[in-house]
C-alpha cells in the first residue's frame, strides 16, 4: 500500500542481502495497492546483517527511484517467521545503506609524545558501489575542542582492503607533565571518542560516497589502554531517521527463514538409522518417519526433510511404497485416494519437484522465456488458427549460431542461454549467438577467486582450449548458474578432476604460479560426481532438520506415546485426545517413539554443550 497521490505508480520490488539485489519482481502498472504474490526461495551462500525489501517506482522515460524499504536484521527475523505481517516503508538514504564491518586497534601510549595510536587494520564486505569499490578511511578524535581527521591511502577495485596505518593523536598533556607522569584525566577521556568514516573514492561530480562510520568511545582502553576489535560499520547519526507509520505506505511480507546448526555426521547416526528403517518396518505407521508426519502441524514441513534424506541414501522408492500402500489400505473412497493432507501425498509431490523441476527448467523454460518475451504465435491447432497465421511458420524454432571463441579479459554485459544442448551468450536478448559453447565441451564449471579480477560473484565454464570468465549480477545467481551447468554437464566423458581456482594472468595462475597455461589445476574440482540428485542434498542437514521438527513437537511425541499405552491397554473406542494419531501397532509405535525421543533428547544436550561451550570461548570484538 503506497500513500495516496495525485498520480499512479508503476512499482516493483526487489529482495537485497544487505545492498545486494538476490530478486526482483515483475512491474505492475498504475497501481497504488500493488500486488505481487510472488514467491522467491533460495538458499543464502554468505553472512549478512540485513534482509531489505525495496520499493521502486518506473517513470515513462524507464527511469527507476526509490519509494522506500523494509529492512529486517538477521537476528529479528525468526519474530515474523511464517506470518503474515504489515512493514511500514522507511526512506532510502545513502547516509543508513551501509554493510561491512572493520578492524581497529587502538593503544594509549605513555611516551614522550604524549599520543594515542590509533592502527587501521582492515575491512570486510564493503558493498560495490557503481560497479567498483575504491574505499578508504578518514579518522578523527571527537571531543572537546578537537576535531583533527587522518585519511588512509585509497585501496583501488577491493571491498576486504587492509590497511595497516597507524595514526597518532595527541590525548592530552597537563602543564605539570613530567617524563615519568602520564595524567589524562578520567572525565576527559570519557569526553572523547575515536571515529572512523569509511568512504568509495569516486570520480563522480557529487563527491565520494559514504560506506559507513565507526564511534568507540575511549573508555574502552580501560587500565591495560589497549582495544583490539571488530566493529560493524554503522549508519551516520542523521542516517536512520524514521517516518510516521504508513506516511509512505507498508508492505505485506511473509518471511520464512531457517537456520541449520549442524554437526559432524556421526552425532546424527542413530536418529537417521532410525529413520532409514522406515520403509521396511511392519508396520509402516510404527515407524519413525511415518510418526513424524503425525505430529508435525503441517504435512509438508515433515515431507520436505524427509523426502530430501531418502533420495540422498537411495531409499526413497521403498519409502514411498510402503506409505503409499499403507494409505490404500486405510482408504474407503478410492475417489480420494492421495487428495488429501496427507504425508504419502506430499511426499510424492515433493519427490516430484525434486526429481522433475531440473530436466523442466533444461528443456522447457529457455522455450518459454523466448515465447513470453518475443510474443510469437505458437498455435498448432489447425481449428484455432487465426487468418494471419501459418501453421508451418509456428512450428519453426530458432537455433543460436555464432563464434565460438571468447576473450579472456574483455568483460561486456552479454545475454546467457542455457538449453540441454548448448551454453550460449548473445549481445541482447533475441539476438543471434555471439558464441555457442556445446555441453560435453563443458570440463568442469567452478568459482573463480575473487583476487582475479578484483570482481565479485565471478565463475568460470571451464572448456578444453580455454575457459569462460563469467561475473553474475550477485551471488545466489552466481550459485544457481553454478548449480544448474554442473549439473547439464555431470555426464561428460573428460571431466576435469582438478582445476586452477584463480586466473592466468601475466603470464602465470595466480592460485599456483606455474607460468605454463596448460599446466594441470592445482585445487580438486568440486562437481566431479555422477549425475543424480544426490549432489543437492546434505544428509547431515537434513537428519539436523528433522531433529528440530522432532524437538519442537516433543510435547505430541509423549502425548503419541501416552496413546499407546492407553490403546494398547484398553481395546474400546478411543480417547477423544488421542484419536487424531494413527496407530496400527501401539507396542512397535512406543518401541519406535521410545528411541526417537532418547536420540532427540542426546542431539539437544549436544547443542546445549556446544552453544555454552561457544559462549565460552567468544571474545567480544573478535571476527
Amino acid at each position: 500500500r503506497l500513500k495516496d497521490c495525485l498520480c499512479m505508480r508503476d512499482c516493483y520490488c526487489t529482495v537485497n542481502l544487505d545492498q545486494e539485489e538476490v530478486f526482483r519482481t515483475k512491474t505492475l502498472e498504475k497501481s497504488l495497492c500493488p500486488f505481487y504474490g510472488e514467491d522467491f526461495y533460495c538458499e543464502i551462500p554468505r553472512s549478512f546483517r540485513h534482509l531489505s525489501f525495496y520499493i521502486f517506482d518506473r517513470d515513462v522515460f524507464r527511469r527507476d527511484s526509490s519509494i522506500g524499504k523494509v529492512a529486517v536484521k538477521k537476528e529479528d527475523l525468526q519474530k515474523y517467521h511464517g506470518k503474515d505481517h504489515w512493514f511500514p516503508l522507511q526512506p532510502v538514504c545513502a547516509d543508513s545503506e551501509v554493510q561491512g564491518k572493520v578492524h581497529l586497534e587502538l593503544r594509549l601510549s605513555e611516551v614522550i609524545t604524549d599520543s594515542g595510536g590509533v592502527c587501521h587494520k582492515l575491512c570486510q564486505d564493503l558493498p560495490i558501489v557503481n560497479n567498483q569499490c575504491d574505499p578508504y578511511a578518514a579518522v578523527s578524535l571527537l571531543g572537546p575542542s578537537r576535531s583533527e581527521a587522518k585519511k588512509t591511502k585509497v585501496k583501488r577495485k577491493n571491498n576486504n582492503p587492509q590497511f595497516d596505518e597507524v595514526f597518532f593523536f595527541e590525548v592530552t598533556k597537563p602543564l605539570s607533565y613530567t617524563k615519568r607522569q602520564f595524567d589524562v584525566e578520567e572525565d576527559d577521556v570519557d569526553k572523547l571518542a575515536l571515529k572512523v568514516d569509511l568512504w568509495n573514492a569516486s570520480n563522480l561530480k557529487f563527491g565520494d560516497e559514504f560506506l559507513g562510520e565507526v564511534r568507540v568511545p575511549l573508555k574502552v582502553l580501560g587500565q591495560s589502554g589497549v582495544h583490539d576489535a571488530w566493529y560493524f560499520l554503522q549508519p551516520r547519526d542523521n542516517g536512520n531517521k524514521s517516518v510516521k507509520a504508513d506516511e509512505l505506505g507498508s508492505l505485506r511480507l511473509n518471511i520464512v527463514y531457517t537456520e541449520d546448526h549442524v554437526f559432524p555426521t556421526e552425532h546424527y547416526n542413530p536418529l537417521r538409522d532410525l529413520l532409514l528403517q522406515s520403509a521396511h518396518l511392519e508396520p509402516v505407521s510404527a515407524s519413525a518417519a511415518h510418526i513424524l508426519g503425525e505430529v508435525c502441524r503441517e504435512k509438508q514441513e515433515a515431507a520436505v526433510p524427509l523426502v530430501r534424506l531418502f533420495l540422498h541414501y537411495g531409499k526413497i522408492v521403498p519409502f514411498l511404497s510402503a506409505i503409499a500402500h499403507a494409505e490404500i489400505s486405510r482408504t474407503q473412497d478410492p475417489n480420494t485416494i492421495f487428495r488429501g493432507n496427507s504425508l504419502t501425498s506430499k511426499c510424492i509431490d515433493e519427490t516430484m519437484k525434486l526429481a522433475g523441476m531440473h530436466y523442466l527448467r533444461v528443456t522447457l523454460k529457455p522455450i518459454i522465456d523466448e515465447i513470453c518475451t518475443d510474443h510469437k504465435p505458437c498455435e498448432i491447432d489447425p481449428v484455432k488458427l487465426k487468418e494471419s497465421e501459418n501453421l508451418d511458420t509456428n512450428r519453426v524454432s530458432l537455433n543460436a549460431q555464432g563464434r565460438n571463441r571468447f576473450g579472456l579479459k574483455n568483460f561486456k554485459k552479454r545475454w546467457f542461454r542455457l538449453t540441454n544442448h548448448e551454453f550460449t551468450y548473445h549481445k541482447t536478448k533475441g539476438e543471434g549467438a555471439l558464441c555457442s559453447i556445446p555441453i560435453e565441451n563443458i570440463l568442469a564449471v567452478e568459482r573463480l577467486e575473487e583476487e582475479s579480477f578484483k570482481m565479485k560473484n565471478m565463475f568460470q565454464v571451464i572448456q578444453p582450449e580455454r575457459a569462460l570468465y563469467i561475473q553474475a549480477n550477485n551471488c545466489v545467481e552466481a550459485r544457481d548458474w553454478i548449480d544448474i551447468l554442473t549439473k547439464v554437464s555431470q555426464c561428460n566423458r573428460k571431466r576435469l578432476s582438478t582445476y586452477h581456482p584463480s586466473a592466468f594472468l601475466n603470464g602465470h595462475w595466480l592460485c599456483c604460479k606455474l607460468s605454463a597455461d596448460t599446466a594441470p589445476g592445482c585445487t580438486p574440482c568440486t562437481g566431479g560426481l555422477p549425475a543424480n540428485i544426490q549432489l543437492d542434498v546434505d544428509g547431515d542437514r537434513e537428519t539436523e532438520r528433522i531433529y528440530s521438527l522432532y524437538s519442537t513437537y516433543m510435547a505430541k511425541l509423549v502425548k503419541m506415546q501416552e496413546a499407546c499405552g492407553s490403546k494398547s491397554v484398553y481395546d474400546g473406542p478411543e480417547q477423544e485426545e488421542y484419536s487424531t494419531f494413527v496407530i496400527d501397532d501401539p507396542q512397535e509405535t512406543y518401541k519406535t517413539l521410545r528411541l526417537v525421543i532418547s536420540a532427540v533428547q542426546t542431539l539437544e544436550q549436544q547443542h546445549m554443550q556446544y552453544k555454552r561451550d561457544k559462549f565460552r570461548k567468544t571474545k567480544y570484538g573478535s571476527q
